[in-house]
């Protein structure tokens, strides 16, 4: 297992089975799925109604070659897509992964442009600490350094802005005062680089990995629609985290009124039980590919395979018929109130974050100055470890300023999670960055 036996926190213990917003290890130890696996987890372990859909289609059929056959489960899937997405966007394009979405959607932003007679326009904007995929194209696009630096070499050196990361202002301003100037940023470097050569600005709505769940202000979004609409600049929405119900939207971006005119998707529409993802288009750049008759030379082998498609279908099923969009926001509201009553009086917690339930944890060892530990002692992976020891699962991230140094611990639950049981996760988390800090102050 090399990802297991290199990667950078190896797993000690063997995951059983799950139940719930619980797992369980070989010895039957239980341990509250407090990041959802890291987010991924959205309806429970074991869920019955998606389990049998998953067996049915199992029972009529696993696998068939997409180029030959229709697909009945995926057509649905599409369909119902296209109802809960923003009304502009009607087309999908189906992938295995997070990173597989979003090299299409970077694929999908060239061809459209080459298509309408632009083809000088390749570069692919987005923002330092970001996160959008391991794979080459997925990764030249994230603004993460840690990352990015083994394989620079190999990546494209496209330009990126400051994230809209108040705490860590890249420009030493504060809010309302700053006139959204990092929003402003983005005009500043396609008119550096030449707007006409600028394809596509990618974004995460509310932030992942590489912001620790920042919220961006409500000016933010709005003035980057009207940049790229200046530009001819596609603006694609990475909800390969926020989509499905996370944030307690359908997709995240809704909380800020804006239109995107890609948007990319997989956790949340999996909920967990099958690799599956999306990319969902604008009509516009659908029109575009019918008039000229161009085919989109691009695709995966297992994308939109009947069984993947069934189970996701399920899992929209559920977060219908549940209202699990509608609760997450609801339960959002009380996972913060406690999450600050109970954490944040801790010397190293900087701030709490983020929307729905998406929460980010930053650890600082000076809470007056911000300032970060040093990476050596690779304080939240630390803190990831202490916590699963006191029974509650974390989401370790680092280089939350400035892509280089910052370290916070993501926690994302299962929308079914009780209010009872988010106390007893914090409490659980209360008692570990207790033990954390005897350790690290």
């Amino acid at each position: 297992m090399f990802g297991t036996l290199h990667g950078t926190v190896p797993p000690e213990v063997i995951c059983e089975r799950g139940d719930g917003v619980y797992l369980y290890d070989q010895n039957d130890r239980k341990y509250i799925d407090f990041s959802g696996g890291p987010h991924v987890v959205s309806l429970g372990h074991a869920n019955p109604r998606v389990k049998e859909a998953m067996k049915n289609q199992i029972d009529k059929v696993s696998f068939f070659f997409r180029a030959f056959w229709l697909n009945e489960p995926l057509l649905e899937l599409a369909e119902r897509i296209i109802k809960v997405a923003p009304p502009n966007l009607k087309m999908c394009q189906f992938c295995n992964s997070g990173s597989e979405a979003n090299e299409t959607a970077i694929k999908i932003a060239r061809q459209y442009h080459v298509e309408r007679g632009k083809p000088e326009k390749y570069m692919v904007l987005s923002r330092w600490q970001s996160y959008h995929g391991m794979t080459l194209g997925a990764l030249s696009i994230s603004g993460h350094t840690m990352r990015r630096e083994k394989f620079e070499p190999m990546l494209h050196q496209w330009p990126k802005i400051p994230a809209p990361l108040c705490y860590h202002c890249a420009y030493g301003l504060d809010y309302p005062g700053c006139d959204i100037k990092c929003a402003r940023a983005l005009e500043e470097i396609i008119n550096q680089v030449g707007a006409q050569y600028v394809s596509a600005f990618f974004m995460e709505p509310v932030g992942g990995a590489g912001t620790a769940c920042m919220v961006p202000v409500p000016e933010y979004y709005p003035i980057i629609r009207e940049i790229c609409d200046k530009y001819e600049v596609l603006l694609i929405d990475d909800e390969v985290i926020c989509g499905f119900g996370r944030t307690g939207k359908w997709f995240g971006i809704e909380h800020w009124g804006v239109n995107p005119d890609i948007i990319t998707s997989a956790k949340g529409m999996t909920g967990g039980y099958t690799p599956m993802a999306v990319v969902i288009i604008d009509e516009k750049i659908g029109k575009v590919f019918s008039e000229t008759g161009a085919g989109f030379m691009h695709g995966f082998t297992m994308e939109g395979n009947p069984v993947s498609a069934a189970t996701c279908l399920a899992v929209i099923d559920v977060l219908e018929k549940e209202g699990l969009v509608e609760r997450c926001a609801r339960l959002g509201e009380y996972f913060f109130q406690k999450g600050r009553e109970k954490l944040a009086h801790h010397p190293v917690v900087g701030e709490i974050r983020g929307k729905g339930l998406l929460m980010g944890i930053e650890l600082v060892q000076d809470k007056e100055k911000r300032e970060p530990f040093d990476m050596k002692r690779r304080a939240s992976n630390r803190l990831q470890n202490i916590a699963m020891k006191h029974g509650v699962m974390g989401y370790p991230t680092v280089g939350i300023k400035n892509g280089v140094s910052g370290d916070a611990l993501l926690v994302s639950p299962p929308f079914i999670i009780t209010e009872p049981v988010i106390d007893e996760a914090f409490d659980l988390l209360d008692a570990a960055l207790t033990d954390f800090e005897k350790e690290f102050l």
